[in-house]
């Protein structure tokens, strides 16, 4: 699971390779499951039992029953589903809470709300990138229905307390979404033991192809249609099933499950990197304390502009991710929830790496990371460097 050749690829949080047998499992999809999944006819009937089979698999990897399993498009839609519709969006209950910290996709789901004629409450994490439960329960309302709380933060890779969140919610009579896309394959993600009553994955976090998400919902937990059409899946979604990309997942899940994604190599690939940028750049400092995935720095340069120390590493064949920018330019929305000073958020970038992230690598990287910060050195005024 390795990108072009010659290239360090550090941003699997943003999206993995297809994993080999993934890979094949979608390909012999698209040749052997050709039928419309909702037609009667054999071809259409292979295909059904095909996304039954699927579904199977995902249910048992998250600790969930088959029924609880709704697929989509990707996190993006699940988010947006649990947060506009799920546990009822009566005007009465119309009020949700969401953490700042959370994926685009939920946050502007919840402005949403708050357009509909709802409201919306933004709770910040602490300087260190955790929220606090305490925060998220002073923030509820009798008519709030959701809170939303990620079960790792996908920028900086701070784990957040959803068990003991959900538990608190639960007992409060109040749902809770729980966006777990940058955590799968890196930590253990169980619906039981986490509590929650929705969770959003995405299959192109876990080695499987893009176009494929999954929206877990709580058996008795209410849970609107979100794509009116003709009536695929039970009527809860419309629209033909992605066969393929839903299979893929399926083995993705099957994949997982045999170990193959194991994240403790991952976590000594990490640990060598950062070592490695300090040995670089020892002013370098990361964004966030606390436990976090294993796979995930977020490093702030400070004195440097992230997205040129981008640019200039993708020059040199390594790919990460200035995550201190959104696309208009501003400055990450989870690190200025985190008060972290401008100046560091502006120089920060994030390094994700994954299953195929080799110790060549780390130190390919670390290499164009030193050549890459000397030539913007040049052209400013930066802290002082030290050799590799």
């Amino acid at each position: 699971m390795h990108s072009d050749a010659g290239a360090v690829y550090l941003d699997y949080n943003g999206s993995t390779p297809v994993d080999p047998l993934v890979r094949q499992a979608f390909l012999a999809a698209l040749d052997g499951a050709v039928g419309n999944p909702s037609s009667a006819h054999v071809s259409g009937r292979a295909a059904r039992a095909a996304i039954d089979e699927a579904r199977s698999r995902i249910a048992r990897g998250l600790g969930a029953d088959s029924s609880e399993i709704w697929f989509t498009s990707g996190g993006t839609e699940s988010n947006n589903w649990a947060v506009l519709e799920g546990a009822g969006g009566a005007p009465e209950r119309s009020h949700v809470v969401v953490s700042s910290i959370e994926h685009k996709s939920v946050l502007q789901a919840a402005r949403r709300v708050a357009e509909r004629g709802g409201s919306a409450s933004f709770v910040d994490p602490g300087r260190d990138g955790r929220v606090a439960v305490d925060d998220i329960l002073a923030a509820l309302r009798p008519q709030t229905r959701l809170v939303a709380l990620m079960l790792a933060n996908n920028e900086t890779g701070i784990v957040q307390p959803v068990a003991e969140l959900s538990a608190a919610c639960r007992a409060r009579g109040v749902a809770l979404l729980c966006d777990a896309v940058a955590a799968l394959g890196k930590l253990p993600v169980d619906v039981r033991e986490l509590g929650c009553d929705f969770l959003s994955l995405s299959a192109h976090k876990l080695y499987a192809p893009k176009g494929v998400g999954v929206l877990y919902a709580r058996a008795g937990v209410a849970l609107p249609p979100f794509v009116v059409g003709c009536g695929q899946q039970c009527g809860m979604r419309g629209g033909t099933e992605n066969t393929a990309g839903v299979v893929a997942l399926g083995w993705a899940f099957e994949r997982m499950a045999a170990g193959v994604f194991d994240p403790q190599p991952v976590r000594v690939r990490c640990a060598e990197l950062w070592d490695g940028i300090q040995r670089v750049f020892p002013d370098a400092r990361l964004n966030g304390e606390g436990p976090r995935l294993p796979n995930t720095l977020s490093v702030a340069f400070p004195g440097y502009d992230g997205p040129a120390l981008q640019a200039a590493l993708s020059a040199r064949g390594v790919s990460v991710s200035a995550g201190a920018s959104a696309s208009d330019g501003a400055l990450s929305h989870v690190l200025s929830a985190m008060k972290t000073p401008p100046a560091l958020a502006r120089g920060t970038l994030r390094f994700s790496l994954g299953v195929g992230t080799s110790a060549a690598d780390v130190a390919a990287a670390c290499r164009a990371l030193d050549s890459a910060l000397r030539q913007l050195r040049s052209v400013s005024a930066a802290p002082p460097l030290h050799t590799v």
